[in-house]
C-alpha cells in the first residue's frame, strides 16, 4: 500500500469513527485515537519524514488535506453533540440519585454532651498537647521515676525524650501554675476531653488509642461529697437516667489521696449496666501535686477524677467492642448517628 493510499485510509476510517460517536465521551475516545500524542495522524507524519523526497511535494498536499478533514469533522460532530446534550429533555420525574448522609462518631457525641454538662456546672473546656513532657505527665503528678507507667511497656517515649500523653491529667499539671496566683479569687473548675496513648495490645477492651475525660476543681473546703455530686450528675445525664447509683471504693493513684474507684448502675436499665460496674477513678487531689503546681495545700483542698470516653460510650449505648470506634467498618458506626 502507497503512502497516499493510507492517508485515504486513515481519512476514511476517521471520519467514519467520528460519525458513530454517539457521546461526548465516545467522541473524545475517537480524538485521543486519531489526533492525540500518539495518535494515527501522527504515524502518518512520522511516515511522511521518511519518505522521498521527490514524493513530498505531492504527498504533503495530500497528509495536510487529512488532518484538516478530520479535525473539522471532529469539531463539527461536537458541537453537534454539545448542542445535542444542550436541548435534551430531563425527566424531572425521575427519582435522584439518594445522598449518602453522614453521621457524627459515637464518641464525639459524647464528648459533645459531657463539656455541655460540665460547662453546665460552671467547668471550664480546656486542653493540652498530645506530645508531653516527662515533668507534666509524670513529675508533677507525683508519680515517681520507677513507677511501671513510665516502662516503655506502658508509653510510647519518643527519640527526643518527650512521650504521647498516657492520661489528660498531664493538663491537670500544665495548668495549675498559671492559675496558682488567682486560686483565692476564685475555684479552678476544669475539664478535658482527649486522646491519650498507650503501649497496649488491642483487644475487645483495650485500644492504644483512646479518648479520656479528665475533670478537677480546686477551692477551699472542697470534700468528697462534691465529687460524688458531680460525677452523679455528669453520669445521669449523658446516660439519660435518673436512677443512677454510684458507689466507691478505695484505691490508690500517686496523684490523689485518698483514691477511689468508681462503681455505677441502674436498677432500672437493661443489660450489664442493671449491675455494678467499674467507670472510672478518681479522689481528692495529692497535696504534693497542688504543692508542685504553686498552690498551698493547707488552704486549698481539690478533687480529680479520670475516665475512658469509649467506656463511657460502650454502656451508653451496650456496645462489647471497643474497636468498633477506631475500625473502617461504617456499618456500625452509623447506626449511632445523630
Amino acid at each position: 500500500m502507497s503512502l497516499q493510499d493510507e492517508f485515504d485510509a486513515v481519512r476514511n476510517e476517521g471520519l467514519a469513527a467520528i460519525a458513530e460517536a454517539a457521546d461526548l465521551d465516545a467522541l473524545e475516545h475517537v480524538r485521543i485515537a486519531y489526533m492525540g500524542r500518539n495518535g494515527r495522524l501522527k504515524d502518518l507524519g512520522q511516515a511522511f519524514k521518511e519518505a522521498a523526497s521527490e514524493e513530498k511535494r505531492t504527498l504533503g498536499k495530500a497528509l495536510n488535506e487529512t488532518n484538516n478533514t478530520i479535525k473539522d469533522a471532529f469539531n463539527a460532530r461536537k458541537e453537534e453533540l454539545s448542542t445535542q446534550v444542550d436541548t435534551e429533555s430531563i425527566d424531572i420525574t425521575e427519582p435522584r440519585v439518594p445522598v449518602r448522609r453522614g453521621s457524627i462518631h459515637p464518641i464525639s457525641q459524647v464528648a459533645q454532651e459531657v463539656e455541655a454538662v460540665f460547662t453546665s456546672m460552671g467547668f471550664d473546656i480546656v486542653d493540652g498537647p498530645h506530645i508531653e513532657s516527662e515533668e507534666f505527665n509524670f513529675t508533677r503528678l507525683n508519680i515517681p521515676a520507677d513507677h511501671p507507667a513510665r516502662d516503655a511497656q506502658d508509653t510510647f517515649w519518643l527519640s527526643n525524650g518527650s512521650l504521647l500523653r498516657t492520661h489528660t491529667s498531664s493538663v491537670q499539671s500544665r495548668t495549675y501554675p498559671s492559675l496558682a496566683d488567682t486560686i483565692g479569687e476564685a475555684p479552678i473548675r476544669k475539664v478535658v476531653v482527649g486522646k491519650v496513648f498507650r503501649y497496649e495490645e488491642v483487644d475487645s477492651t483495650h485500644d492504644n488509642t483512646f479518648s479520656q475525660v479528665e475533670g478537677f476543681m480546686v477551692d477551699k473546703n472542697i470534700t468528697v461529697a462534691h465529687l460524688v455530686g458531680t460525677l452523679k450528675t455528669m453520669i445521669s445525664a449523658v446516660l439519660k437516667r435518673d436512677d443512677v447509683e454510684v458507689r466507691l471504693r478505695p484505691s490508690f493513684f500517686p496523684f490523689v489521696e485518698p483514691g477511689f474507684e468508681v462503681d455505677v448502675r441502674a436498677p432500672g436499665a437493661e443489660g450489664r449496666f442493671k449491675n455494678w460496674v467499674e467507670l472510672l477513678g478518681c479522689g481528692m487531689i495529692h497535696p504534693e501535686v497542688l504543692r508542685k503546681g504553686g498552690i498551698d495545700p493547707d488552704i486549698y483542698q481539690g478533687f480529680a477524677f479520670g475516665l475512658g470516653l469509649e467506656r463511657l460510650t460502650m454502656i451508653r449505648h451496650n456496645i462489647n467492642d471497643i474497636r468498633l470506634f477506631n475500625g473502617a467498618d461504617l456499618r456500625g458506626l452509623q447506626q449511632f448517628g445523630a
